[in-house]
């Protein structure tokens, strides 16, 4: 239990009683006490009290009288009544009262922890049973707030069984982000389907209310009675709305001037292929202004948005990161506002875009090192070095000396050897030149170099390899 009242005149039997609960192992969060039946009653209408118990005879007020009160408390509590005076016409009065137990003075500590384990165990049923009615209360709500057919018979059954214990006076209701703090008993919590919550209040709590949410909220006017829910609820969503865009509380007029943004979609994503991701924020910047100004209807802006993400992951998705999808910027409401969604999405866009940039950098540096290996083949047997090349295709020194090693899996130098030594091998194969105008036909220009790289590429001298070529024939001849 949270709150338990002790009514009792008498100090000492008062303090006993106290004292008997804290160590009756029953958990309770607070003990008030009182001196009498009017100072009980003070209590009871100030804090809302889950067991009271009282003796009977009181100045003032007596607990007979304390007790036929309670019925005026919008959640009266459980009765344990304590008397000195062994009087069956005190028990009936009190039990008719529905007093929940009677116990006889002086109490004894026994019978005392085995009625408030009773009344425990009582709470605890209560306290289910009302969570489960709320729980029902609040899924009605909601699906009326939801139900887009305001005359349906399943609407109009709602209406009549929720009605009563809805507010009976003028309720206003405020959307916005997830409130972290304690909400006044009186205000109702709805989740919307808009990834934001519908706070219900009366209107005279309005202000209390406003005061504790966030900047990023949408007021509606007033409304009576559960038919009006969902009116309730589109106004204070459509103000919402505007109210992301702004950053501060709205509440007024939400037909926006036109739905159709001044940028499209499209044109967003050509921005992309060009690496233009400070102009894709400009200009939904632009659109983010001019809706919170009602220029611009706030769900063209959610489109728009969309419509980008869901091209960008169709266009890009060889070249997006599983472990960062952009995916979650298709739910633009998702973001506190309009601000923070624009400053999320720059972050993610610079990223992309310069890994963008990168790929399209690597896709022309790799043909480019397509080009220079197609331009030694062709002129190997020219005189050719890596300056040459380089130029030939527009890259730097350095860097295509790196990127030439990573395409073929070995250096400039090796490369051009290896298409000058299969070369070499041919014309000894086919030709009966001497070894030196061959050599010079294959591309190199230092005869004894020529002799050295061919030596050391096939362990042989040019004129050992053509003597084993002829053997090889003449084998081949004699079989």
């Amino acid at each position: 239990m949270n709150t338990v009242l002790i009514a009792e005149d008498e100090k000492f039997i008062r303090l006993g009683l106290k004292t008997m609960t804290q160590r009756s192992g029953i958990p309770v969060g607070q003990i008030l006490e009182a001196r009498d039946g009017e100072e009980a009653l003070a209590l009871l209408q100030s804090h809302p009290v889950d067991l009271l118990i009282t003796d009977i005879r009181m100045p003032k007020m007596d607990g007979i009288a304390l007790v036929e009160q309670l019925h005026t408390l919008p959640h009266p509590p459980m009765v344990l009544a304590v008397s000195g005076y062994e009087d069956f016409n005190y028990a009936v009065a009190m039990l008719r009262c529905g007093v929940s137990d009677y116990l006889l003075k002086p109490v004894e500590r026994q019978k005392f922890c085995e009625a408030l384990e009773k009344l425990e165990a009582r709470y605890q049923e209560q306290q289910k049973t009302a969570t489960h009615s709320r729980q029902q209360f609040l899924r009605a709500l909601r699906l009326l707030m939801l139900e887009r057919s305001a005359d349906s018979r399943e609407t109009n059954e709602l209406i009549s069984r929720y009605e009563s214990a809805f507010f009976q006076d003028a309720y206003v209701g405020f959307c916005g982000g997830d409130y972290t703090g304690e909400l006044p008993t009186d205000v109702i919590c709805l989740r919307t389907e808009n990834h934001c919550m519908l706070y219900l209040t009366e209107e005279s709590s309005r202000e209390k209310v406003k005061a504790l949410l966030s900047p990023v909220s949408g007021l509606s006017k007033p409304h009576m009675g559960l038919a009006q829910l969902r009116q309730c609820y589109l106004e204070a969503l459509r103000c919402w709305q505007r109210s992301y865009f702004t950053g501060k509380p709205y509440q007024g007029e939400t037909t926006a001037k036109t739905d159709v943004p001044s940028v499209t979609a499209e044109q967003l994503l050509g921005l992309v292929s060009l690496s233009r991701d400070k102009e894709i924020i400009r200009l939904l910047g632009v659109q983010a202004r001019l809706a919170g100004q009602g220029d611009l209807a706030p769900e063209a802006f959610e489109k728009l948005c969309t419509e980008f993400i869901r091209g960008l992951c169709g266009t890009y998705k060889n070249l997006l990161d599983p472990a960062d999808d952009p995916v979650r910027f298709a739910q633009v409401w998702d973001f506190g506002c309009a601000q923070q969604y624009l400053e999320a999405l720059a972050g993610w866009l610079s990223g992309f875009c310069g890994r963008i940039t990168q790929e399209f950098a690597d896709y022309e540096n790799k043909q480019k090192i397509r080009q220079a290996v197609q331009y030694i083949q062709e002129n190997f047997r020219s005189p050719l070095n890596m300056a040459v090349v380089s130029n030939h295709v527009s890259m730097n020194y350095s860097l295509f000396s790196l990127l030439f090693k990573q395409y073929t899996g070995t250096n400039f130098v090796n490369y051009l050897q290896s298409l000058r030594v299969e070369e070499t091998k041919r014309l000894l194969a086919t030709t009966d030149w001497r070894v030196g105008e061959i050599g010079r036909r294959a591309g190199f220009t230092d005869e004894k170099h020529f002799l050295k790289v061919f030596k050391n590429a096939t362990g042989l001298s040019p004129s050992e390899y053509r003597k084993t070529l002829v053997l090889r024939d003449a084998m081949q001849t004699d079989s």
